[in-house]
């Protein structure tokens, strides 16, 4: 913890000395920055982890020929996100929704804000298959 203080007095003393003897304003665009950071969207400073709540968000891979998952039970309001880590374009189609092709790299997300049985196959490849049931 000292030699951690100990470094941050080194680097402010270091910006002060830049801003006052060189052309270099280190405060300036210190300060710029500072100001310019939306800390709404950090949140070392808070308990409110809705943006980062893992029990909003389902990740499921397409790898191989097959989703991993490729079964889930999920709560309302759940965010699922599929990856393609595959070599080949897949899609992600269900009754009335679909991603259209995801290429290699790419991912498809969609929010379940209704309850039900939501099943899903690749239109390239129809083995692939998978399942999210929303409570």
């Amino acid at each position: 913890m000292k030699k951690l203080i100990v470094l941050i007095i080194i680097v402010l003393a270091g910006g002060w000395a830049l801003q006052n003897y060189t052309g270099f304003k280190a405060m300036d665009y210190a300060k710029d920055f500072w100001q310019k950071v939306d800390w709404s969207k950090i949140n070392i400073f808070s308990n409110n982890k809705t943006a980062t709540d893992a029990s909003k968000q389902l990740n499921i891979f397409i790898k191989d020929g097959k989703f991993t998952p490729n079964f889930n039970a999920v709560e309302m309001g759940i965010k699922a996100t599929w990856f393609n880590e595959d070599a080949k374009s897949h899609t992600i189609t269900g009754d009335g929704w679909g991603s259209g092709e995801i290429v290699p790299g790419k991912a498809y997300s969609k929010i379940f804000n209704e309850a039900g049985d939501y099943k899903y196959h690749c239109s390239n490849h129809p083995s692939m298959t998978g399942e999210i049931i929303v409570k």
